[in-house]
């Protein structure tokens, strides 16, 4: 779908479809619509219809204009009550109101400016009128997604909407064209990352990742290196080679670097993701129920990729590494057992409890790799890690750990300005206790219960006190069971605006 902007007055927007937004039981329409209603829109603010309409979430309406007009149609999307007002409410309404134009065959939906003003604040501070225009496009870009590659029948394609115009009433003291720009690219991440997430897992094999990683490196001028698995096993990465070794599927260890001009020699922001296309639990068998969305297990990998197309796509000058562990993780007759000990890449012994906590030892082996090589300025991993995340945080809300407060902090302020909810936990030492081994340096997992904490600590050995670190459990968000607008049942792409938003403002 095509943005454009133009500046017009209100008696000369020409569209097949005005989108504004309602404040539920308001007195108060915002200043958008208000303005609206006393011109061009009399005839709606006459009208029962809009009385009728009551602004909730998810609630969509459409009013036609008696005897047409330049804008024959007004369509009206709920946003909720004025006191919880927020922009995320904003992103999910922008999507069901373009969903509502493309199920009705609107081409040429428009976006008044104005309707975008006047909201009430946020914890006291009101928000910004770039601010909000980005998040409406964001939610308008990826409210339209789906996922349809793999289906043959019954899947009607409408090519509505086309474009989406933005109408400026006098010349806008905002950047347009930057924050159209910025909308497309962190769209188009997210929509990779969630089709990616999605897809099935004889589709998205480690080998798929690497050559979408590959066209994206070809495409946006990225550089690559792939390292199968004996090349891995050949270097020490023991963690990763131990789970790799069940699968008949060639694991893909892949490293991507964006370093534009000037910044090649800068000390680069490094984001790791898990990549496990497929986790069985290996010799620690999973059991059935639900076993087939462990496909999603390499959601942490998706995110680092959307995240690289999102700063590919807009020209961020910051240098910028990615790697991406990919492997199954299958009982097969090579596979890793209970009761071994691996060396991994770092040089620590792990003994196997569990081989259904191999994220971590995929994520190890490309923390050292990422320290020893790199030597980053900052480094994040993320991943769908512990199912205990979900029973602590639940489905909205992700878990980050770091060996700095304060980073920590900052992805908490920065999830939260775009809708990624993140909430802190504790790296104490003293949780270490749980990870010690009679025969190696530490164990895999522990039985002491704080799993996502314990797989934290795990990870915080092989990055050293010196460098800024963070790790996000994005287990409950990567997935979601019910349509919000924006995100629709299925793969979140989570993760993905954080992160860019993280190497945007580092």
């Amino acid at each position: 779908m095509r943005i454009e902007w133009k500046i017009a007055p209100p008696g000369q927007w020409q569209a097949d479809g005005l989108i504004f937004f309602v404040l539920e039981q308001s007195r108060e329409h915002p200043r958008g619509l208000k303005l609206f209603l006393e011109g061009e829109g009399k005839w709606l603010a006459d009208s029962a219809a809009l009385a009728d309409f009551r602004g909730k979430p998810s609630e969509v309406a459409v009013m036609y204009a008696p005897g047409g007009g330049p804008a024959c149609r007004i369509v009206l999307a709920g946003l909720g009550p004025a006191e919880s007002f927020a922009a995320e409410r904003l992103r999910n309404a922008s999507a069901f109101a373009l969903r509502k134009c493309r199920e009705l065959g609107i081409i040429r939906p428009a976006l008044p400016l104005a309707a975008l003003e006047g909201f009430p604040g946020v914890a006291g501070a009101p928000p910004t009128l770039a601010g909000l225009l980005r998040e409406s496009l964001t939610g308008a870009l990826g409210g339209l997604h789906q996922f349809r590659e793999l289906k043959t029948k019954n899947c009607p394609v409408s090519a509505a909407p086309e474009s989406l115009t933005i109408f400026c009433a006098t010349a806008p003291e905002i950047g347009m064209d930057e924050i159209i720009d910025l909308s497309r690219s962190e769209a188009a991440g997210i929509e990779l990352a969630r089709d990616l997430t999605i897809s099935p897992a004889n589709r998205v094999t480690p080998e798929f990742m690497a050559q979408t990683a590959s066209e994206m490196a070809r495409r946006l001028g990225l550089t690559i290196e792939i390292i199968d698995l004996e090349g891995a096993r050949s270097m020490g990465m023991g963690g990763f080679a131990a789970v790799a070794a069940g699968s008949a599927e060639p694991a893909r260890f892949i490293v991507l670097e964006y370093a534009p001009a000037g910044c090649e020699n800068d000390p680069p922001i490094v984001l790791i993701g898990k990549g496990i296309t497929f986790d069985s639990g290996g010799i620690s068998l999973k059991p059935r129920d639900k076993l087939d969305e462990m496909k999603q297990d390499m959601a942490g990998a998706a995110a680092v990729l959307g995240a690289f197309e999102a700063i590919g796509a807009a020209g961020v000058s910051k240098r910028v590494v990615g790697i991406l562990p990919c492997s199954e993780n299958m009982p097969g007759a090579k596979a890793y057992k209970p009761g071994d000990v691996l060396r991994s890449y770092g040089g620590l012994t792990i003994e196997i409890i569990s081989t259904d906590a191999e994220g971590r030892l995929v994520l190890c082996d490309a923390l050292a790799y990422a320290v020893k090589r790199f030597k980053p300025a900052l480094m994040v991993d993320i991943a769908t890690l512990t199912g205990t995340c979900i029973a602590a945080l639940g489905r909205e809300v992700a878990g980050v750990m770091s060996n700095r407060e304060d980073l920590a902090g900052a992805i908490l302020k920065m999830g939260a300005s775009v809708g990624e909810r993140f909430w802190p936990l504790p790296l104490w030492d003293f949780f270490f206790e749980g990870l010690k081994s009679e025969v190696a340096d530490m164990k895999n997992s522990s039985d002491r219960g704080a799993g996502t904490i314990h797989a934290g600590i795990f990870l915080k050995q092989f990055v050293p006190d010196q460098t800024p670190w963070a790790h996000l459990d994005i287990a409950g968000t990567a997935w979601t069971d019910k349509d919000s607008g924006f995100c629709r049942k299925g793969a979140t792409g989570f993760g993905v605006r954080t992160l860019f938003e993280l190497v945007r403002s580092s």
